[in-house]
């Protein structure tokens, strides 16, 4: 049985599935009704965390605590917030493959061009032989 909030660092904290999420690190505390708001899980587990980025764990997702904690509920998995630098990566992709497309769709033009002439020249030439 727990009897200090200091027991919660470092229990490990599982899914209802069994996954590891990781070990509780900190708490998050209401200071005004001095109860505990979450659990702060700093390095979770990166197959439900994207990058492992630190989460915290609203109190209410809790099943069970013991000598592990075991959630009710947890997301299958977490994706970080768009930073800055990831969105002029997406942009910066998004707009290399809409010039990769133009680009494929210019060699195919081309490709399309380049065979309707050469099958006009052959028809040509296989006329001047008939003749």
């Amino acid at each position: 049985m727990l009897t200090e909030i200091s027991d919660f660092i470092g229990m490990e904290v599982y899914t209802n599935k069994g996954i590891t999420l990781g070990n509780i690190d900190d708490l998050v505390i209401e200071t005004d009704s001095q109860k505990i708001e979450g659990l702060y899980i700093s390095n979770p587990n990166p197959l439900l965390v994207e990058h492992s980025r630190s989460v915290s764990v609203p109190y209410r997702w809790i099943q069970h605590v013991g000598d592990i904690v075991i959630l009710k509920y947890f997301p299958k998995f977490v994706r970080s917030a768009p930073t800055p630098e990831r969105v002029s990566a997406s942009k910066k992709l998004a707009s290399d493959i809409k010039h990769a497309a133009h680009t494929t769709e210019e060699k195919l033009l081309a490709a399309e061009h380049h065979a309707a002439d050469r099958l006009r020249a052959l028809e040509h030439h296989h006329k001047e032989d008939e003749e």
